[in-house]
């Protein structure tokens, strides 16, 4: 059960590296959440501000036959947006795993391996989401908090305790059905096959066609060549 095991924190450097270092001495589905995170990160090891009144929690999967990372991904990244219209906030993914409302950013997943003797010990999924925090000036116009577009402050451990029922209920449904959850999941994308899109892949600005879009790349109709992309980020035009 997702959240049985319940770690609270008031301060930690990052709740992935402490399951990271630590995923021996906690069950499956353990959730450890800290009130602020000092080194707070997201995807290409970006810094992600994680101030009190954020929720900054990260989730200990371990898994017993062979599942690719991505699957938890996925049914977090679905999770969240379903917990999200139950509380009346309709939002979408930003491929592969940012959830954005209206434009802006709102949560993030980053998803970690542990490996012991080349066997997958481990899969951390990481889970930063703007509740009650104040966003940063710098911020303003590419984030967005649950205070900010609902109008009022949420308790935060409710919040959680949504998410991780929703978890919980994905996770008996697309266990044996991972390809029923890749389709739930693009559904919620905010990018569409067929769609312009400008990238950034190692330094260097692309636009093109997504001519197909998976849960670990997306392949692009540049110039009439195609290019499949794994580490790129999508970018404003």
């Amino acid at each position: 059960m997702i959240g049985e095991k319940l770690v609270r924190v008031p301060i930690i450097g990052s709740t992935n590296d402490f399951l990271k270092e630590n995923w021996k001495l906690f069950p499956h589905g353990a959730v450890v959440v800290a009130d602020v995170q000092t080194s707070g990160r997201g995807r290409f090891n970006r810094t992600w501000y994680s101030p009190e009144g954020g929720l900054w929690f990260s989730i200990l999967f371990k898994p017993r036959k062979n599942v690719r990372p991505n699957f938890y991904t996925k049914l977090c990244a679905v999770s969240i947006v379903r917990a999200l219209k139950q509380l009346k906030v309709e939002a979408k993914l930003k491929w592969p795993n940012d959830v954005y409302v209206d434009g802006k950013k709102l949560a993030g997943i980053l998803t970690e391996t542990v490996f012991e003797e080349e066997r997958l010990g481990a899969i951390i999924v990481g889970i930063g989401m703007n509740v009650n925090n104040e966003i940063p000036k710098e911020l303003k116009d590419k984030a967005t908090s649950l205070k900010l577009l609902v109008g009022e402050e949420f308790e935060r451990l409710s919040v959680l305790s949504l998410i991780l029922r929703k978890i919980n209920k994905a996770l008996r449904t697309y266990s044996r059905k991972s390809e029923a959850l890749t389709r739930v999941w693009k559904n919620m994308l905010i990018q569409r096959e067929g769609q312009l899109v400008c990238v950034n892949v190692n330094g260097e600005r692309l636009k093109g066609e997504i001519v197909r879009i998976e849960d670990e790349s997306i392949t692009l109709r540049v110039q009439d060549k195609l290019m499949r992309l794994s580490s790129l980020e999508i970018v404003d035009c």
